[in-house]
């Protein structure tokens, strides 16, 4: 192996390890010396700071880090770079360097060398005066002027990767990994993740590239040294890695090429770009963010609920609030809050917040906003939680310092403010909705969305999907109460189990992600994200940054806190019914699928919607299937997944015969998931008459073979319609009758394979942690 470079030292990362306080120690040649040959080793210099090399790259066209001085910073940190030297043109070259060599041009202009001539491989000793004539030439006539060489020595071949970073608002350092080169600017075969990330968040980056086989050594290819390249990201973007020490004014970083070799992953080319002009440390991604776990217990079983801005003429939002409670069955105390009117759709009214006499649990706020801080604040001390439902604060440039005045306001008076610019609260034991004939059944799903309009949609799709909602929170703006400190409550919680959210901002995500991450307790979350536009940043000077758009970073905080990413309200509502109706406290066997029903080409179909979503379907053992042909079935059937049985099979034992099956099944094999289609209007109309209640019979089967087998398969469950209403009025009885034994029941394949991905990844992530890390 080739001996280290003068930007690399065996000592250098450990002299730079004082936690969040690192100097760089490296010997850097100051941007105003003339080029000369960078020492051989690297020494302490505390003067050479990492902040002193912002503001040499701020003096520079390019704003950006000479290559020398962004290896040695990598080398630094433990991150393998080639041998090589800075020279002035006609210097000799150490002795030390061997061939063959690159030769890359230094220009304080320059920012895409290759573009402008500027590199060149495989060079000679002898042909170096020579390159550095071409270079000059080529240089100019692109308007650089050639200032110097950086020489190194050649990396032998391998797979050519990029790494990469760049700040985002509210995000902090988003990284991206990717076939590197010109591939990715081609292919875009890259990964997401956030800073920090642990080594098992880096392995999962690089098994979503669709390249990740080519690193494999496919097709008799070099096997790329996958322990190299993650140590190496490790320590660009782990906890302890160069991106935690990097000042808010580095904002992109490019790694590319990395070239992977079988015994290595060197980085050959480096390019640091920071802003122009100095930047106000903001502290973590999340600052200011309120994450802490407060007490929601009144805002979810509230007894006293003050009403603000209902009418006694013209009635409104507000005494429809009110309307609702009273349908509900509300038995707590209702205090409608107006200076003019008495009484309130039959209710004594109070003039004012100050009249309160007893303190209040909930307060739902629609007054003009500018009323809004004023009205609250004559309650302060005897308010616990205020919702407004007022626009015109933060969600318009206007209103920003309004919202402002009020978020100071209600922390002054101790009020948790939940808005503005929202819906309301829905809670199912508390008898608490913002919506007319809500579904009130308690049950163990919690959502948080930041859309008002949409709530109400999540509500009722919802609850026709089978879901009992223990809360709907619309948070609009979350000036105060954040999505984030509501999933913390709802990990804390035991009335909740499955968590949903529908978010629009990154940032609140990235919040959200910290939660999850640092919590004790693991519970399914599934994400409806809005915004996933492939806008990137087009002015970004990496490539890193202009691939960083809102589509790439959102499945990447998906998957990072162990989320499910869904694309539509209908998969929202799906992936929900099937993880609030199966017992996820049982892990899952991998991530295969027998499918079983009537209809060969419907199982077909099945098996391709499940391909999808990668969830596999391999064939059944030999020993299996050798069991199912033993049970002395009526002719037709087939068994080798997808079990595809014919309507003469079901009508044996009236429809009994499926337990027989599945125990056989689930004897030999554990798939993770047992997924039953019935078309229920032909076997109804077929056997109904002569063999009774047969889908009724199949549905009890199913559960009685999951509860007589070993853990760890989870059971779905798909009835389909013919379209007429008779068939239609069974399947909803059917589907209640799963539903209640545990079962979550679904319309289409389409739809139980969605489910079937949510329940793999909730399992894996319920069991083994969001990070790869085991459960906790």
């Amino acid at each position: 192996m080739p001996a280290r470079s003068p930007f690399t030292g065996p000592d250098s990362l450990a002299r730079l390890r004082s936690h969040r306080a690192r100097e760089f120690d490296a010997q850097i040649r100051p941007s105003s010396e003339v080029p000369q040959l960078l020492v051989e080793t690297a020494q302490p210099r505390s003067s050479a700071t990492i902040v002193e090399l912002v503001a040499q790259a701020r003096t520079r066209e390019s704003a950006m880090f000479t290559e020398a001085e962004g290896k040695s910073l990598l080398s630094a940190f433990g991150i393998d770079t080639p041998q090589g030297v800075e020279v002035e043109v006609g210097q000799e070259l150490p002795d030390h360097l061997r061939e063959p060599l690159v030769v890359k041009a230094i220009s304080a202009t320059l920012v895409h060398k290759s573009d402008a001539g500027g590199v060149r491989v495989g060079v000679t000793r002898a042909e170096i005066d020579e390159v550095a004539a071409q270079m000059r030439e080529s240089l100019a006539a692109a308007g650089h002027e050639l200032e110097g060489l950086l020489v190194e020595e050649m990396i032998p071949a391998g797979h050519e990767i990029i790494v990469g970073a760049v700040r985002a608002p509210g995000l902090g350092w988003t990284v991206m990994v990717g076939l590197g080169g010109i591939l990715v600017e081609v292919f875009e075969d890259v990964a997401f993740g956030l800073a920090p990330l642990n080594e098992s968040q880096i392995l999962d980056m690089l098994h979503e590239l669709r390249g990740m086989k080519v690193l494999e050594g496919a097709r008799g290819g070099i096997k790329a040294d996958i322990p190299a390249l993650v140590s190496l990201i490790s320590n660009l973007a782990g906890p302890e890695g160069l991106l935690a020490s990097l000042p808010e004014d580095v904002q992109e970083i490019d790694l590319n090429p990395i070239i992977v070799s079988d015994t290595r992953a060197v980085a050959v080319d480096a390019r640091f770009v920071v802003n122009r002009t100095a930047v106000e440390a903001s502290g973590s991604a999340a600052a200011g963010a309120r994450t802490e776990v407060g007490d929601f217990t009144p805002l979810f079983h509230p007894r006293r609920i003050a009403v603000l801005g209902a009418s006694g003429k013209r009635p409104n939002m507000a005494n429809r609030f009110i309307q609702n409670m009273i349908a509900n069955g509300f038995d707590g105390t209702i205090v409608p809050v107006n200076p003019t009117t008495a009484v309130i759709e039959g209710l004594p009214a109070i003039a004012s917040l100050a009249e309160l006499t007893e303190p209040i649990d909930y307060a739902f706020v629609a007054l003009p906003g500018a009323r809004v801080a004023d009205a609250l604040r004559a309650g302060a001390g005897k308010v616990r939680f205020a919702q407004v439902v007022s626009s015109g604060f933060g969600e318009v440039e206007e209103g920003i310092e309004l919202e402002a005045a009020l978020v100071a306001t209600v922390r002054e008076a101790g009020i948790r403010l939940i808005g503005p610019n929202c819906l309301g609260t829905h809670a199912s034991a508390g008898k608490l909705s913002f919506v007319p004939q809500a579904p009130l059944t308690p049950g163990t799903t919690a959502v948080v969305s930041q859309s008002g309009g949409l709530s109400v949609d999540i509500l009722r799709v919802g609850a026709s999907s089978g879901i009992d909602f223990h809360s709907v929170v619309s948070i609009g703006n979350s000036a105060d109460v954040s999505a984030a400190e509501l999933v913390a409550s709802h990990l804390a919680n035991d009335e909740v189990q499955v968590i949903g959210l529908y978010l629009e901002s990154l940032s609140i995500a990235r919040e959200v992600l910290d939660v999850l991450e640092n919590s004790e307790t693991r519970k399914p979350v599934v994400l409806l994200a809005g915004g996933r536009t492939a806008e990137g940043s087009r002015a970004a000077t990496s490539h890193t940054g202009a691939l960083a758009g809102n589509h790439r970073l959102w499945p990447a905080i998906a998957r990072q806190a162990g989320m499910t990413l869904v694309d539509s309200l209908a998969e929202f509502a799906t992936a929900l019914h099937a993880l609030s109706t199966l017992d996820l406290s049982v892990a899952t066997n991998g991530r295969e699928a027998v499918l079983f029903g009537n209809g060969g080409g419907a199982s077909v179909l099945g098996a391709d919607a499940l391909d999808r979503q990668g969830v596999g379907t391999s064939p059944l053992p030999d020993s299996v299937i050798a069991a199912l042909e033993s049970l002395e079935l009526p002719p037709g059937n087939g068994f080798h997944n997808p079990i595809d049985v014919p309507a003469g099979t079901l009508a044996v034992k009236n429809g009994a015969v499926a337990g027989d099956i599945l125990k056989t099944v689930l004897a030999g094999s554990s798939p993770a998931l047992l997924i039953s289609h019935l078309n229920v209007g032909i076997i109804q109309r077929n056997l109904g008459a002569t063999h009774g209640d047969v889908t009724g019979n199949i549905i009890d089967s199913i559960a009685e073979a999951r509860d007589a087998s070993a853990p760890g398969t989870h059971q779905l469950l798909v009835l389909k319609t013919d379209g007429s209403a008779e068939t239609g009025e069974m399947i909803e009885a059917y589907a209640k009758r799963a539903r209640a034994i545990g079962i979550p029941v679904f319309p289409a394949f389409e739809d139980a394979a969605l489910a079937a991905r949510a329940v793999l990844e909730q399992s894996r992530a319920t069991h083994t942690g969001a990070n790869g890390t085991e459960g906790r």
